[in-house]
C-alpha cells in the first residue's frame, strides 16, 4: 500500500528528507501534539481561523473526524455549492490534502459553473516556497476531483490578507520535489544531511546519530551541501578529514570554493574534533554600569508576543523584570511599560540572541509608536550578540542556538523540557487552564534564557576580549 502523503509531507521533506523516509519506513509517523504540528507549519490556531472567517456568509464546516468521512462530507459541501467550506478534506488515494479554506469562484468544472481553490491560514506574512508547495499539492488535488485546477495559490495572512501566486510559474519546482518524495515514500533513501531543519523533527536523535556515526561533514555548523559535496568530491569526506588538512592543501583540492571559506570550515572541524571552542578575532561589545539582557516570548499560533524579559545587572547584582501581556489587546500597555523601563537605563547596553527581539522591537514601534527618547535607546543600545559572536568564535556544536552554546558553556534551563517550542504549547495551556504554575514555569523559562544571554556575554569578555 502507498505511503500517506500530505501537505505536511513537503514542509517535513524541506526541513529534512531524511524526516519523511523515517515516518514511511521506520516504525511508523512519530505522533506529535497537534498544537506542536501547526507551530512548526506556520499555522494559526482554530480561534483565530475562525476570527479571519467572522463575518463570510455561508460557512459549510467539515465536523467529521474519520479522513474518508470528512472527505465524503466535503465532496457534498463542493457539489453543494457552498461559498466556504472550512476545514476540509480532499483525497486521491494515497494523497490526502487538509485546506483550511476552500472557496467557491466562478467558471466551469465537474460541479457546474463553479470551482473551488484552496487556501491556507499561515503566520508569515510572505509567500514561503513551502506555503507553494502545500498550495500546488492543493491545486493538483482539486483539478482530481472537479475537473479543474485552479490556476492561482492562496495563503491568508493573521492581518486577513491573501496573499497569492500563480501555480503554474512554481510547476517545475512543485513537480521535482514531489517526485523526490513520492522515491522516498516508495522506498528510495534520501542521501542523509544534517541541518538546522532535523531539529524540528520528531527523528531528530536519529539524524544527529547517523551524521556523528558516518563523521559526516554536514555535522558542520551552516555547511552547504554544494561545499560539502565538493570537498567529498576531492577525497575529504569526514570532519576528521577536513581538520587535518593545511589550508594551503585544502585551497589547491577544492579550487571552486573561496580559500577563506574553506579554511573557516577547517577550523570548525578542528572544534569538532577537538571539543574545544575557537577564538578567530576579537568579539567588540560595549560595556557600562547597568547591562540589559532582553528575551521575548511569543506564540505565532496567535501571532502574540507576549512576554519581554530583562535581566538587569548592576554591581554584580542581578534583578529580573518581566513584562507581560495575556493577549493582543494588553501588547500595546506591555511596550509601553517596556519602554519606560528602558528608558531609566539610557546608557546601558540591551543584549540579545539573534534578530528576533530587534524584529519585535522594530514592529512594536511601528505598531504602537515610541518616545524620541525611546527609539534612540532601542536604536543605539540593542547589542546580537549571535551577529557579533558568529564570524569570530568556532564552537565545537553543530548548531548555535542559545540553547547549544549556554549549554555547552555550562548554563542549566530549570525546567528539564525546556525550549522555544514547548513554551508556545505552556503558554496555550495557560490560556486553557489558567494554571499559575504553567505561567510561572513561562517566566522562569524566559529568565532562564536572559541569564544564558548573560552566560554568553561573560564568556566572551574573558575569552575574545582580550
Amino acid at each position: 500500500m502507498p505511503r500517506l502523503l500530505t501537505e505536511r509531507t513537503f514542509f517535513r521533506y524541506l526541513k529534512c528528507p531524511d524526516w519523511v523516509w523515517f515516518d514511511a519506513h521506520a516504525s511508523g509517523p512519530r505522533a506529535l501534539d497537534p498544537l506542536m504540528e501547526a507551530l512548526q507549519d506556520d499555522g494559526l490556531v482554530e480561534d483565530v481561523q475562525r476570527a479571519l472567517l467572522a463575518g463570510r456568509p455561508d460557512v459549510a464546516e467539515v465536523s467529521a473526524e474519520d479522513v474518508d468521512e470528512a472527505f465524503a462530507q466535503t465532496l457534498a459541501f463542493m457539489r453543494a455549492g457552498r461559498r466556504t467550506i472550512f476545514h476540509g478534506v480532499l483525497v486521491d488515494g494515497h494523497w490526502v490534502g487538509h485546506p483550511d479554506v476552500l472557496e467557491r469562484v466562478g467558471g466551469r468544472s465537474l460541479l457546474g459553473d463553479y470551482y473551488y481553490v484552496a487556501a491556507d491560514m499561515k503566520r508569515g506574512r510572505a509567500l514561503k516556497d513551502e506555503y507553494k508547495f502545500q498550495a500546488c499539492f492543493y491545486a493538483e488535488l482539486l483539478g482530481r476531483l472537479q475537473g479543474v485546477r485552479p490556476p492561482q495559490g492562496y495563503v491568508i495572512t493573521p492581518d486577513g490578507v491573501a496573499l497569492t501566486f500563480l501555480v503554474e510559474r512554481f510547476e517545475k519546482e512543485y513537480a521535482l520535489t514531489l517526485d523526490a518524495i513520492e522515491r522516498i515514500l516508495s522506498g528510495r533513501r534520501p542521501p542523509h544531511f544534517l541541518t538546522s531543519g532535523c531539529k524540528q523533527s520528531p527523528w531528530f536523535s536519529e539524524c544527529r546519530a547517523l551524521a556523528k556515526s558516518c563523521d559526516g561533514l554536514s555535522l558542520l555548523n551552516r555547511v552547504w551541501r554544494e561545499e560539502a559535496a565538493r570537498l567529498e568530491a576531492s577525497g575529504v569526506r569526514t570532519v576528521t578529514a577536513l581538520a587535518a588538512l593545511s589550508a594551503n592543501e585544502l585551497a589547491r583540492r577544492v579550487p571552486a570554493v573561496d580559500p577563506a571559506r574553506l579554511e573557516r570550515l577547517r577550523d570548525q572541524a578542528v572544534a569538532l574534533t577537538e571539543r574545544r571552542a575557537i577564538v578567530r578575532e576579537r568579539v567588540e561589545l560595549p560595556s557600562a554600569e547597568v547591562e540589559l539582557y532582553f528575551d521575548v516570548e511569543s506564540d505565532p499560533l496567535r501571532d502574540l508576543d507576549y512576554l519581554f524579559g530583562v535581566l538587569a545587572v548592576q554591581g554584580g547584582k542581578e534583578t529580573y523584570y518581566r513584562f507581560f501581556a495575556e493577549d493582543a489587546t494588553k501588547e500595546e500597555a506591555m511596550w509601553r511599560e517596556f519602554l519606560a523601563f528602558v528608558e531609566r537605563y539610557p546608557d546601558a547596553p540591551i543584549f540579545h540572541y539573534g534578530a528576533f527581539e530587534a524584529d519585535v522591537v522594530r514592529r512594536f514601534a511601528a505598531r504602537f509608536g515610541a518616545t524620541n527618547a525611546a527609539r534612540g535607546i532601542l536604536a543605539r543600545n540593542l547589542v546580537d550578540l549571535l551577529a557579533k559572536m558568529r564570524p569570530a568564535v568556532l564552537f565545537p556544536l553543530s548548531f548555535y542556538s542559545l540553547k547549544d552554546i549556554a549549554s555547552f558553556l555550562g548554563f542549566r534551563w530549570r525546567a528539564e523540557d525546556a525550549s522555544g517550542a514547548n513554551s508556545v504549547l505552556w503558554f496555550e495551556q495557560w490560556l486553557r487552564m489558567r494554571d499559575a504554575a504553567l505561567l510561572e514555569k513561562i517566566f522562569l523559562y524566559n529568565e532562564d534564557d536572559v541569564r544564558a544571554t548573560r552566560v554568553l556575554r561573560d564568556w566572551l569578555r574573558e575569552h575574545a576580549q582580550t
